[in-house]
């Protein structure tokens, strides 16, 4: 069968490099989707773990039968993905990737087999993190409760005050919108990109971090102010860089015993 061609944005690495991540590679299950059927999972671990360990799962809103045709390969498989696993990991965290068939229910189904299965996964299911980019986002709103924190890198979130920039790009791209909106009750760290080129975003983020704060939300915010979308992957620069690493102190510190 021949292989589908990659996009290009698939191939490329986050712009972050911390010595020996390359080395880290994943270990490889299941767990029981939505639907009671298997889906795969990887963890990526630090070279040296000490007992359970905290874990970041790398949320995915859309849904593999969609976006694996578009792209030519699946999330799990794209090298920001991967390269991302390796850095959390390389900061001593667990690193947790998956498919999908259904984004917001397989994400519940996810956390669930965590909190079920941590110890033999090496990770602590109390102190589970969720990072999210761009379409992924609302998913990892509506799934904030039932972690301890979450970073929201370039994300749509929600629509909110009769706005509609979520619901008219997730019709565009296809990702998922769970149905209620969810102003976050963890600790949050938003990445803004000043120069976000994608259709509405920065109005409903902005819209979302207002509303957040003003709930007195335990809110980080960060702007870039000459970055585009995928600052990580095309902003090769020490801003970039910098803010990639208050990320994962950030997730560290929200994430410790």
């Amino acid at each position: 069968m021949t292989q589908p061609i990659r996009h290009e944005v698939t191939l490329k690495k986050v712009v972050l490099h911390i010595p020996g991540m390359e080395a880290l590679e994943p270990h490889t299950s299941e767990f029981a989707a939505a639907d009671g059927n298997p889906l795969p999972l990887r963890t990526y671990h630090p070279a040296v773990a000490d007992g359970p360990l905290p874990a970041v799962v790398l949320v995915e809103g859309y849904a593999d039968p969609r976006f694996a045709p578009f792209l030519g390969c699946s999330f799990i498989d794209m090298e920001w993905t991967i390269s991302v696993a390796q850095l959390i990991a390389a900061s001593g965290m667990v690193a947790v990737t998956y498919a999908n068939r259904a984004p917001a229910d397989d994400l519940g189904a996810l956390l669930s087999h965590l909190r079920s299965n941590g110890r033999a996964l090496g990770i602590d299911s109390s102190r589970v993190g969720l990072w999210a980019t761009s379409g992924n986002g609302p998913v990892a709103v509506s799934a904030s409760p039932s972690v301890a924190c979450i970073v929201l890198s370039n994300t749509y979130t929600c629509d909110l005050d009769g706005a509609t920039h979520v619901a008219d790009a997730a019709r565009t791209f296809g990702f998922a919108v769970p149905p209620d909106c969810v102003l976050p009750r963890v600790p949050t760290f938003v990445i803004r990109s000043g120069n976000d080129e994608m259709p509405g975003l920065n109005e409903s983020l902005d819209r979302f971090v207002g509303q957040a704060l003003a709930t007195g939300a335990p809110l980080a915010v960060v702007n870039h102010p000459d970055g585009p979308h995928s600052f990580d992957l095309f902003h090769d620069s020490e801003l970039t860089r910098q803010i990639l690493r208050q990320a994962l102190t950030f997730l560290r510190a929200h994430l410790a015993p």
